[in-house]
Formats: C-alpha cells, sequence, structure tokens
C-alpha cells in the first residue's frame, strides 16, 4: 500500500499542476517576444536570422526575474550581453566538433557554477547554453555579425517590451504582485484543505513581499503606495494562516453538521472578497461589498455558546466552539484591513523594507568548489553536453541510430540535467511525456500550417502564449507546447517537414535516458543528502514560531512579529516537502522500508499547522498559563535538539517529559472546570499546547528511528539504488 502511494504521488508530480498559478502576463510576454523577431525575419526574407532573434527572444521571455522594472530592465540586459558572447563563440567555433565540445564543456561548467547565486541566474543560464547549440548547429553558418545583431536585437526587444509600461504604470509590477497573491489566497479559501493550494498562496505572498520590496521609484506616490501594498501583503499574510486555522478546527474537532456549514459559509465569502481585493489592487475604483462576509461570520457566531456559568465537559466544548468562532470573526478582520489599507486616506504609517541584496551570496570559490551541488551540477551538465555537441558536429548530416539532428539531444541534455537525482527523473519523466504528446501535435500542425509562412509564424506566437501562460504550473504542460514550437520554428527558419517530429521524440529519448545515468552514477547529488537539512532548518523556524506564539499565551509577548515568524515556518516546511518528494524519485528504498524521514516531514508539517491554530485561538490581550515559561523553554529546546541531531546524523534525547510540564496548567483547567469558574481560552490554549508536546515527543522518537535506518557508512552510494535489509540500532 505504501508503494502504491510513493507511486501515486511521483505520477501525481509528473502530471498534476504543481506549485505555481497560470501565468497570463508571461504568456502575453512571450507572445510579444516572438512576434516581433518573426515579423522582422519575413518583412526582411532573412528567415535565418529571424531564427535566431526568435530563439533569444524566446529563452530570454521566459526568465521572469520579479521585482520592479529596473530590475527586469538589468537582467534582461545582462541576459542580452550573455547571448552575444555565445553567439560569438558558437559561430567562432561552427564546424569544429573540438573546439565545439570544449566550449560547450566550459559553459556547461560555467552555467552549474552560477546556481550558487541564486534562482534568476539558475533559471538564465539554460538559455545561453540552448542559444550556443543553437547558433552552432546551423549548416551552412549565418554570417558572423549579422547573426550576432540578430540575437542582440531579440534579447533587447524582450528588456524593451518588459519596461515599456514604466512611465505610464510606475507601480503596476507590485501592484499585480500583490494582486495575484489576493487570487492564490482566493483559491485556498475555495478549497482550504488543498495543501498545494495554501503552499501556492504562501509561495505568491513572499513573491509580492519581495516585488514591493524591490520597486525603487523617486516619484513622490510612491512611499503612499508601497505602504497601502506593504499593509495589505501583511493581511493576506494572516489571512492564509486563518484560513488554515479555521479548517483544522472543522477536522480536527469534529464541528456539528450546522456549525460546518456556517464555516463553509464564511471561506465561501472571503473566496469573493478576496477576489474583490485583487481587482482593488490594480483599480482603486473597483468595489469591494464585504456584506456577505458579514452576514456569514454572525451566523457562525450566533452558533457560539456562552461558556459564561458552564463547568465540566460543557465548559470545555464550548470554549472550543468559541474558539473556533474567533478564527472566523479574525478571518473577517483581516480582510477588511486589507480593503482599508487599499482605500485608506491617508494612507497607514507603514514603510516596505529594502530588499535585501545579495552580496554576502557565496565567494567564487566557493561555487567553484567541486564538491558543491552547483559545481558537481556543472561539470555533469558541460561533460554530457560537451561530448554530444563535438560528436554530433564531428557527424553532422551523417544519421546516428536515426537522429540527423543532434542538437536537439544536447539541447535536452540541458533541460534535463539538474542538479539533484531526484529532480532530475522528475523533468526527464515529464520532458519524456510532453515531447511524445507534443510531437503528435506538431504533425498535425505541420501538415496544416507549412505552406504558409504568416500563418506558421502565427501559430508558433499562439504555442508560445500559451507555454509562457502554462509554464509556473507544470513542465510537461509546457514541454507539450515547446516541443512543436520548435519544431514550427525549424520549419519555419530551414523548412522541415512534418516527419521530423518523429526524430526529435527519439533524440529526447535518448537524452533522457543519458541524463538520468548521468546525474545517478556521475559525480551524484542526492536530495536524501539534504534531506535532513531542510527538515533541521524547518524545525529551527518552527521552534521560533512556537516561542513567539507562548509568549504572547503567557501574556508576555506582542503579537506583532508572529505572522512573520509563522510564515517563514511555513516556507521552511514547504521547502523540506520538495526536497523530500525529489527524494522519493532516487531510489527504491524509498518503496523498500519504512521511510522515517518523510514520517519526520508528516508529522513536522501538521506541527507547523498546529501552531499556526494555536496563534490564531488565542486573544489578543493573550492568555496567562500557568507554567508556560519552562513549558516554552522545554518545548522549543526539544524542537532544537532534534534539529541538531537531523544536522549532525545523531540520535536526539528522549523526550518523554514533554507532557509533564504542562501539568501546572492542566491543574489550572482542572480547579477552573472544578470551581464553575471560566477564564476565556484558557482550556482550548492548554489542549493545543498539549497536542503539540506530544507532536516533539513524537518527533524523537521519528528521529531515533531514523538514526537507527541510516545505512552504514561501509555501504557505498550505488548500493542505495537497491533494496536492503532494514539495519539494526545504531549507536549513537
Amino acid at each position: 500500500m505504501d508503494d502504491v502511494r510513493h507511486l501515486t504521488g511521483i505520477a501525481r508530480r509528473i502530471i498534476g499542476p504543481g506549485v505555481g498559478r497560470l501565468s497570463p502576463l508571461g504568456g502575453l510576454r512571450v507572445a510579444v517576444a516572438l512576434a516581433g523577431p518573426l515579423a522582422m525575419g519575413l518583412a526582411i526574407d532573412r528567415r535565418d536570422l529571424a531564427i535566431l532573434a526568435t530563439g533569444a527572444a524566446l529563452f530570454t521571455a521566459m526568465v521572469d526575474p520579479g521585482g520592479g522594472y529596473g530590475r527586469h530592465l538589468r537582467v534582461y540586459s545582462a541576459m542580452a550581453a550573455v547571448n552575444m558572447l555565445v553567439t560569438m563563440l558558437a559561430l567562432a567555433c561552427a564546424g569544429h566538433a573540438v573546439t565545439a565540445g570544449l566550449v560547450m564543456l566550459a559553459l556547461g561548467i560555467a552555467a552549474g557554477a552560477v546556481t550558487a547565486w541564486g534562482a534568476v541566474p539558475a533559471a538564465a543560464a539554460p538559455a545561453g547554453l540552448i542559444l550556443f547549440i543553437m547558433a552552432q548547429a546551423f549548416m551552412p553558418s549565418p554570417a558572423f555579425w549579422p547573426s550576432v545583431l540578430a540575437v542582440a536585437a531579440g534579447s533587447a526587444w524582450v528588456a524593451i517590451i518588459a519596461v515599456l509600461p514604466w512611465p505610464v504604470a510606475p507601480y503596476a509590477p507590485a501592484e499585480l504582485a500583490v494582486a495575484n497573491a489576493w487570487m492564490a489566497i482566493a483559491d485556498q479559501a475555495g478549497r482550504p484543505d488543498d495543501d498545494r493550494l495554501r503552499e501556492v498562496a504562501v509561495q505568491s505572498l513572499q513573491s509580492a513581499r519581495d516585488t514591493v520590496a524591490s520597486v525603487r521609484s523617486r516619484r513622490q506616490g510612491w512611499s503612499r503606495e508601497s505602504a497601502r501594498l506593504w499593509a495589505t501583503i501583511q493581511a493576506g499574510q494572516r489571512a492564509t494562516s486563518l484560513i488554515g486555522t479555521v479548517e483544522d478546527e472543522r477536522r480536527r474537532e469534529g464541528a456539528l453538521p450546522a456549525v460546518q456549514r456556517a464555516m463553509d459559509d464564511v471561506l465561501e465569502q472571503v473566496r469573493a472578497c478576496a477576489r474583490g481585493v485583487a481587482a482593488l489592487c490594480i483599480d482603486p475604483r473597483h468595489p469591494v461589498d464585504t456584506t456577505g462576509l458579514d452576514h456569514a461570520v454572525d451566523r457562525i457566531r450566533a452558533l457560539a455558546p456562552d461558556p459564561d456559568g458552564l463547568t465540566g465537559t460543557d465548559l470545555h466544548d464550548a470554549l472550543v466552539a468559541t474558539g473556533r468562532m474567533r478564527s472566523a470573526r479574525r478571518l473577517r478582520r483581516r480582510v477588511e484591513d486589507a480593503v482599508a489599507a487599499l482605500t485608506a486616506s491617508p494612507p497607514p504609517r507603514l514603510r516596505a523594507p529594502a530588499r535585501p541584496r545579495t552580496a554576502h551570496g557565496p565567494t567564487l570559490r566557493e561555487a567553484l568548489d567541486w564538491r558543491s551541488t552547483g559545481m558537481r551540477h556543472g561539470l555533469r551538465l558541460g561533460v554530457a553536453t560537451g561530448i554530444s555537441v563535438g560528436a554530433f558536429t564531428a557527424l553532422s548530416g551523417t544519421p546516428v541510430i536515426g537522429i540527423t539532428h543532434g542538437q536537439w539531444v544536447s539541447i535536452a541534455l540541458v533541460g534535463v540535467l539538474r542538479p539533484t537525482l531526484g529532480d532530475s527523473v522528475q523533468v526527464a519523466g515529464q520532458r519524456v511525456i510532453g515531447t511524445a504528446l507534443g510531437a503528435v501535435l506538431a504533425m498535425g500542425l505541420l501538415a496544416a500550417f507549412s505552406g504558409s509562412p504568416w500563418v506558421l509564424a502565427l501559430a508558433i506566437v499562439s504555442l508560445g502564449a500559451i507555454a509562457g501562460w502554462l509554464a509556473p504550473v507544470n513542465y510537461m504542460w509546457f514541454v507539450l507546447l515547446f516541443t512543436p514550437l520548435s519544431l514550427l520554428l525549424s520549419a519555419f527558419g530551414i523548412g522541415l517537414d512534418a516527419a521530423i517530429a518523429s526524430e526529435r521524440l527519439i533524440a529526447t529519448g535518448v537524452a533522457c535516458v543519458a541524463g538520468v545515468l548521468l546525474a545517478t552514477f556521475a559525480w551524484p547529488t542526492r536530495s536524501g543528502e539534504q534531506l535532513p537539512g531542510a527538515l533541521a532548518g524547518a524545525l529551527r523556524a518552527a521552534a521560533d514560531d512556537l516561542d513567539a506564539v507562548t509568549h504572547v499565551a503567557d501574556a508576555g509577548g506582542s503579537r506583532a512579529g508572529m505572522t512573520e515568524l509563522h510564515n517563514r515556518a511555513v516556507v521552511r516546511m514547504d521547502d523540506a516537502a520538495r526536497v523530500l518528494q525529489a527524494r522519493m524519485a532516487e531510489s527504491i528504498d524509498s518503496f523498500s522500508r519504512p521511510d522515517a524521514l518523510a514520517a519526520i516531514e508528516a508529522t513536522s508539517m501538521q506541527l507547523v499547522r498546529d501552531i499556526g491554530t494555536l496563534g490564531g485561538r488565542i486573544p489578543l490581550d493573550g492568555v496567562a498559563v500557568p507554567g508556560m515559561p519552562q513549558a516554552r523553554e522545554a518545548m522549543t529546546s526539544a524542537l532544537r535538539q532534534v534539529a541538531g541531531a537531523l544536522d549532525q546524523g545523531t540520535a536526539p534525547p528522549v523526550l518523554d517529559h514533554l507532557p509533564a510540564v504542562l501539568d501546572p496548567a492542566h491543574d489550572a483547567v482542572q480547579r477552573m472546570e472544578q470551581g464553575g469558574t471560566a477564564v476565556r481560552g484558557l482550556a482550548s490554549t492548554v489542549d493545543m499546547l498539549d497536542t503539540i508536546a506530544l507532536s516533539i515527543t513524537r518527533l524523537g522518537d521519528e528521529a531515533r528511528t531514523w538514526r537507527a535506518q541510516q545505512v552504514p557508512s561501509g555501504r557505498r552510494w550505488w548500493h542505495r539504488l537497491l533494496p536492503t535489509a532494514r539495519a539494526g540500532p545504531v549507536a549513537s
């Protein structure tokens, strides 16, 4: 059963939607980027130059650097310079197999090394590699300087269209990012039990924060606009956490049907209002009607019993119900806060912090260390593409296993080879399926449109628009559109027919098999090696989150930093979950024995959600919990001990003492119930703390199980690819 569940999870990762929302603006940017060079090439009757300019424009437009117009201009200008350089190198070594292979080796290593400097360089580097492969594969080679100028024009065209709205709408990137985040919150409210949508909302809010912080404008209105948007983001962060709290409350407490219907009504109204807030971010005149949300909260409020005068179980049930209703009321306030922030005059007195610079990143020496993940990835990428480029350059025009256009093998290798084995396996599966389906689509399109260059250009632009629209959601869906796009582009430039689609499929299959073998056996970097560290980071963030929440529960702290810390814990936990999913694809070890790290991830995820629920339950003025300082110290210290053990590969101490640290709090609740007195929120707060303490205890047990299951150091890494009997206990 576990094997089937894991296989189903991997299949869902390959063909199902990932963490990302459809990008209409991305699709529009790609469509306009393609249309310009294609139209110019047809106008001057130079399709060879048009295909180079279009390739440069396409690969540049597929990189979304985020942030404001200035950041777009800097990134795209840098890409234009790199594209010109690699085109010069490609044309200089065209037809020279050894030279082309060596240059490709150097470029591949450099592409791996730049991944150390963040996601944008990692996304932009493959564009230069693919452009090099395309340019040197032209036979006969086009003229040197016209080709370089065509590539520069294609890249510059993307930079121009990216910043063209600047004088008209200077704050549009920030407004659109915040609007996108609230649309993601609306999606989450529509399906609060979908963890993927919750993750999308968290990431969209993080992207909005970075965009608002990165926008730089000397216009007088930006300080007011940034204050409005920043306050809206803060309200959104609280809203996405409370949506999860409402869903957890309903599932955990087994709410009555009437209460469940009322909670569903609240979430549905939140969904409608969130869409209104998204529109308000862009159009300040858009009305947001919160009347329906007010009525929904009033209805759920009427279902909550009054705890005054109740004792025993009745008091406990009343406090739980009141806590549940409190989450719905706070959710309404967060939506109203967002509307007020966008419509208030004067705006809130907030200042968006400047986006931190990345100058403190790794040094060049660290990035070029062959033991680093990026450098090992670069070596694999450089060797694989260098050999393939050199070999197919030497055999140009000679069919090899049915492949005449060998550059397609090299291009597919650039797409398949990723820094870790787990990611490479997933991408290889997505690329094979997407290419197979795309080849079928390409055959039909080539048969229908190859006779008319203008119709062919229109089909290329349409495919590019849809591919850019789908790209953030699923790589397989993108490849399904990119395959016919590239084949139609080849037909546009050098006149290929529909039969070439089968050759593209063979080339992709060869590249995927070779890429997975290289990622497995050549300087392998495994996600499993990174998972303990990712989980440890998530647990440390959870400890900080718990510390902040319990300070408020002890009436000794401020709620000001709670949302930020909880958001950080959720992001780190989501990162660990992605590493775990990549690890599942790396070895059948994951299917042949109990997976302790997966159990730790599941418990950690629930722990972070429980801390968020606790943060949503406690009143604004705090609840004095007896013995809370000692309990807080014990629980946060235990979490950090488990994190340290995961980092060091050791077993944490036994944590069975944790539930006992809440004895003073349980005694206070018992006295309260026996005496007929009611301290609002105390019983529900203690119950949640008890649940959290038990989760931390379970984390310690699971970490010790993981240590006992660790593969003995005498086994070689390739043995991990095979099933193995469960290892006996290993002394820590």
